[in-house]
């Protein structure tokens, strides 16, 4: 088997000209911290060009320094009037050394001994198993990609084509070479599997394809004078070997439908194309080549002198001249493989100009508007589907006809059972009033802590009259009264919402507890006289909500993979080296996101065909429903609005439990801010009273008051100030509303919603407001809705 010579090359140096380029495009400090990363790349290079073996490893280290060169082609200008880097590499013929300041040069000369490498080990190979011929086969196909993959890049890039083996023929026929002992390897192996004469033929008429046009290839004006002669000698060896081989096992085929006399004239042919092997075969062939030449002649020669002996004695079939046989078909399995996928960590990946990243940008706002276009698009359309099947009752009114308790309704049953439903809130319930009272609590220590500072310092000040010279409580306690007021105001409040809750437990405590048995909720359903098998609507509605369940489980799955093809996009590498304009360019990448699109508008055009054919047999199934039915379904709804109602408490308590867990944080530092300020206040006073009291002037300018006399504003300057709170913009203080369906009562405060900031002050507590009792319960209920998965 042929192997492709290397190219060579000769030590370079990136890292003045690198160095250089990222200081002038970008600053100083990226270029040192890019110190390494350069370094590194000259280390690779060194370790690519100094390569001896031919192992996975070598091949998987030019790979790999293939892939880094990919971003220095985006990210560097190198060329002779850009960054100077000049890069030599010699020619696989003929050793003839080229020299040019192109990073393309050097790209496809590293690919080209990722080529070479693929190709010795292909080639050195033991074939003497199934499994060597299988890894060999594929070397080659790898091989033939590469090339292939090569003269598509040399057209790109003219100038590589002044290194003679990167001409388009030269290419061409190194894809050639990999592809035909490719296909040779094929055919070993079907040969080893045993596979029909018939296949077999085809197979070895492909390889000797494959090799002539290798042949001519060879002998074009641009190859000629620089390739090996011995390539072109075994290319010819091979040519008529495979022709023979393919006549070989043809001539078998016919004798199996006894065409003895084409059989013949096959044969013939046979015997001359291996002679022709044989006669063109040199003296220094591979001793492996010299013995399959050998066997074959002897088998084919020995083989068609039987086939004639046994027509002219036997079957006296005609034989047919060699110009009047049809050509035997040729089966091509040996493919061209796609180069290994680029994965790498990029070393230059933060080396982006500031209009890429702004071009990027720009194009990640068009994909961002795009996906949250779509995803408004399949929320509407998936609660306009909800929306018409709760007018219309469904799905509950069919589970309603089911005997005994319908699925949906057990299924939620059994969370309430296996939560204790009742005592679950109520434990909630005990729960919630601690936290309140501990609230309570400290807001009121902190506020008796005030007015107990308050009312010694008018006494003291109607004790000493003007001698009691300092600034009286009510100015200084301002921000803190004024924050007190506000908390009692919050727990206020919050007292009330505990209380409505409170309320709507009690309301519905009775539906709750009965979902905890199944036997009480039997024992109120009326019978149902229309079982639902002997109603042919019942049968296509269920059909059709099937249909619109699976249209809407579909759409969450293309929403998924919008998300994930919008996560993915990055177009931040093509637009760093355009080829085309970039509006050209996000037009092109944005269609990428079409074939989701249609399928999303198709989604939306069967949903709107779905509801009005769900609402035509809803129309014929709603007339024939028996006043059973009716009860049924306004008993089960009861029972689904109770777990509807439980799954509301628990969501209020929880909420109202993490208001008041929050809010008493801020509770404690307002309490020891009002402590810090009555302890200084304090001090302030005794200091003052034994001044009096010993006649010292306190107003004398030779008299100097003691540090415990200044005042605890001065001594403490951020305690007394307003209160300060700096949430996050996004932030705001805790609200808690415990309905999800009724409006809270208007208060004079008007809160917003709370959520937990982290790093910081806390925020100001909101209160959490309590929605009023309903206005009214004798409406009749409205029909039984399941609320399953999808409703």
């Amino acid at each position: 088997m042929l192997s492709i010579e290397r190219k060579r090359t000769e030590k370079v140096d990136f890292s003045k000209p690198l160095t250089k380029y990222i200081k002038e495009q970008f600053s100083k400090a990226e270029a040192d911290q890019h110190e390494t990363q350069i370094a590194t790349l000259n280390g690779l290079r060194e370790d690519v060009r100094n390569l001896q073996e031919r192992t996975e490893t070598s091949k998987e280290m030019v790979w790999k320094y293939y892939s880094i060169l990919s971003s220095l082609e985006l990210r560097f200008p190198i060329s002779e009037n850009n960054v100077r880097i000049s890069f030599p590499w010699t020619d696989s013929y003929r050793q003839r050394k080229t020299t040019l300041y192109s990073i393309y040069f050097e790209r496809a000369s590293v690919l080209f001994n990722y080529g070479s490498i693929v190709s010795q080990i292909a080639s050195s190979t033991s074939r003497s198993n199934i499994e060597g011929v299988k890894k060999a086969c594929n070397q080659f196909q790898l091989a033939a990609g590469v090339f292939i993959k090569l003269r598509e890049y040399a057209s790109l890039h003219p100038e590589c084509s002044t290194s003679a083996d990167f001409s388009s023929e030269s290419l061409q026929a190194l894809s050639t070479i990999m592809l035909a002992q490719a296909q040779e390897c094929i055919y070993e192996k079907a040969s080893m599997d045993n596979l029909s004469d018939s296949i077999l033929s085809k197979l070895a008429a492909q390889v000797a394809e494959y090799y002539d046009t290798f042949n001519q290839l060879l002998n074009s004006n641009s190859l000629k004078s620089i390739v090996d002669r011995n390539w072109s000698i075994t290319a010819t060896v091979k040519s008529y070997l495979y022709k023979a081989i393919s006549l070989n096992c043809h001539a078998k085929a016919l004798e199996q439908t006894s065409q003895f006399g084409e059989q013949v004239s096959r044969l013939n042919i046979a015997v001359e194309n291996i002679n022709q092997s044989k006669v063109n075969l040199p003296k220094t062939a591979p001793i492996e080549l010299k013995e399959i030449v050998e066997r074959y002649a002897i088998s084919i020669t020995k083989y068609c002198e039987s086939a004639k002996k046994d027509n002219d004695t036997i079957y006296h079939d005609t034989i047919p001249p060699a110009h009047k046989l049809t050509p035997i078909e040729k089966k091509a399995l040996a493919k061209a493989l796609p180069l290994p996928e680029i994965n790498f960590v990029d070393p230059f990946n933060s080396l982006v100009p500031f209009s890429v990243k702004e071009d990027s940008a720009y194009y990640n706002d068009q994909k961002e508007t795009l996906l949250r276009k779509e995803l408004d698009n399949i929320e509407f359309h998936n609660q306009s589907a909800k929306a018409s099947l709760l007018s219309m009752g469904l799905p509950g009114s069919i589970e309603a006809l089911d005997v005994g308790v319908p699925v949906a309704l057990k299924e939620k049953m059994n969370v309430v059972t296996n939560e204790q439903g009742v005592s679950n809130i109520t434990r909630l319930l005990e729960n919630i009033q601690q936290l309140s009272d501990e609230d309570s609590a400290i807001c009121l220590s902190a506020g008796n802590l005030l007015k107990k500072e308050e009312d010694e310092d008018n006494l003291m000040r109607a004790t000493y009259g003007a001698q009691w010279h300092r600034t009286p409580s009510y100015t200084l306690t301002a921000n803190l009264t004024q924050d007190y007021a506000k908390y009692t105001s919050h727990l206020q409040h919050s007292t009330k919402s505990d209380s409505f809750i409170r309320k709507k437990f009690e309301d519905h405590k009775k539906l709750i507890q009965d979902l905890e048995s199944q036997t009480e909720i039997i024992a109120l359903l009326p019978t149902n006289n229309l079982p639902s098998g002997k109603i042919a609507e019942i049968a296509s509605l269920t059909v059709l909500m099937n249909d619109l369940d699976a249209l809407m489980a579909n759409r969450e799955s293309i929403a998924e993979k919008l998300k994930n093809l919008c996560k993915k996009d990055d177009i931040t590498l093509k637009l760093l080296s355009p080829q085309k304009d970039k509006s050209l360019i996000y037009a092109e990448e944005i269609q990428k996101y079409e074939p989701l699109q249609m399928s999303l508008n198709e989604s939306f055009l069967k949903q709107q065909k779905l509801i009005e054919d769900i609402r035509k047999e809803n129309e014929k199934f709603t007339s024939q429903k028996s006043k059973q039915g009716n009860q049924r379904e306004e008993i089960l709804q009861k029972y689904a609005n109770a777990y509807k109602v439980y799954n509301e408490l628990k969501a209020n308590l929880d909420e109202g439990t993490q208001f008041y867990l929050n809010f008493q944080e801020i509770l404690n530092k307002f309490l020891n801010r009002c402590k810090d300020f009555t302890t200084g206040r304090e001090n302030e006073k005794i200091e003052l009273k034994r001044q009096i009291e010993a006649g010292v002037n306190p107003h004398s300018p030779l008299t100097t008051p003691s540090p415990s006399l200044q005042s605890p504003i001065n001594q403490y300057p951020n305690q007394f100030s307003s209160p300060q709170y700096h949430p996050s913009p996004n932030q705001q203080p805790p609200q808690y509303v415990p309905s999800q369906q009724q409006q809270p009562p208007q208060y004079s405060y008007n809160p917003q919603p709370y959520q937990p900031q982290f790093g910081g002050p806390l925020p100001p507590p909101q209160s959490f407001s309590a929605p009023p009792p309903p206005q009214s319960f004798s409406a009749p209920p409205p029909p039984y809705n399941s609320n399953n998965k999808h409703y």
